[in-house]
């Protein structure tokens, strides 16, 4: 490896160099630079293990390891996931830009982790798919961490939930009969735009039984994006997909608000942008007598515009037009 890394090593300078233009402090805070860099690290481990600088440059080994080998094998927190992929990307710029690979060679690679980026964030988040040494490392990770900064880790130790104080008692279920006045009708959540600073973020009453598409709806309109990318839910140790067309899943939101604390969605793969998404409020018919409707009840920060050249560029915040559009949404099912 240390020979590997020789060969490297303008590689990795110009992309240390050059982090703050590709995902670095602006995202990673400088105490965690080595942590960013462990996907790295571990591509190029597997590179020389398996024949060396020329596998870096296959896409079919680069496929293997970002899909199987990655999420199999290296601990990662959760909260840095976004930023693994991108790590992956500064890399094999870098490459190009030293002259380690063609152009072509560099396009045919970013195609790659771009297509393969939901499976990659599914499977470094499902601890069914890790390997026995990687469980036993995240519980450790889990155990060392501030409980505050690992609330998207799933647990799935006993041990570990009895102690956790981000555990919830998994939710009795309730009928269509059922009419008690604890049944949840909505939820009050927070969800902030991750990595920018003034915070942006929007608090949203959510009513209870909407799908996850139906959320991903009102997140767009929340945030004023246009719905024309991908995205992808995190909940504990579950990853649910949906396409901007077609849904995948239909599934509802409901077991998962009322057993997690937080999770995690994730807004169009080229930009990824990471919105955490806080479960504040589980509301009954007591706390909500009134048919529930999607509300924002406060917004912070304007909003980036999609697909801009310019991320200092803003959409103007108007909490007003929102619940418009919202109000709209929920009459119409329609969001143009």
């Amino acid at each position: 490896m240390e020979k590997t890394l020789k060969k490297l090593a303008k590689v990795i300078d110009r992309m240390m160099d050059h982090v703050d233009l590709y995902g670095g402090p602006s995202v990673v805070s400088d105490d965690d630079l080595e942590h960013y860099l462990d996907p790295v690290f571990y591509l190029i481990f597997c590179a020389e293990t398996d024949g060396g600088m020329t596998k870096l440059k296959d896409k079919v080994f680069v496929e293997s390891v970002y899909t199987e080998m990655l999420p199999q094998e290296v601990p990662y927190s959760l909260n840095f996931l976004p930023f693994a992929k991108t790590a992956i990307e500064d890399f094999y710029y870098c490459m190009y830009k030293e002259k380690h690979i063609t152009k072509s060679q560099y396009q045919e690679i970013a195609f790659v982790l771009a297509e393969k980026q939901p499976i990659f964030f599914a499977r470094m988040s499902k601890p069914q798919f890790w390997s026995a040494e990687k469980k036993e490392a995240m519980l450790a990770m889990i155990q060392d961490t501030d409980p505050e900064e690992h609330e998207l880790l799933p647990i799935d130790d006993p041990r570990i939930a009895a102690i956790s104080p981000k555990i919830v008692p998994f939710p009795t279920k309730h009928t269509a009969f059922d009419d008690t006045a604890d049944t949840p009708v909505a939820y009050q959540v927070r969800i902030d735009l991750e990595g920018y600073r003034p915070p942006i973020w929007r608090r949203l009453i959510i009513p209870a039984g909407v799908t996850y598409e139906q959320l991903h709806m009102l997140i767009q309109i929340a945030f004023e994006w246009m719905n024309q990318h991908l995205y992808l839910f995190i909940a504990g140790s579950k990853s649910i997909g949906l396409g901007n067309s077609v849904p995948t899943d239909a599934s509802g939101i409901d077991q998962d608000f009322q057993y997690c604390k937080s999770m995690t969605y994730i807004y169009d793969m080229g930009a990824d942008w990471t919105h955490k998404i806080k479960i504040e409020k589980v509301l009954t018919a007591e706390d909500h007598p009134d048919p529930v409707v999607p509300v924002c009840i406060k917004a912070v920060g304007d909003v980036p515009i999609e697909d801009a050249f310019d991320d200092d560029m803003r959409e103007p915040l108007d909490r007003e037009i929102i619940n418009e559009v919202l109000l709209d949404y929920c009459e119409t099912g329609e969001y143009v």
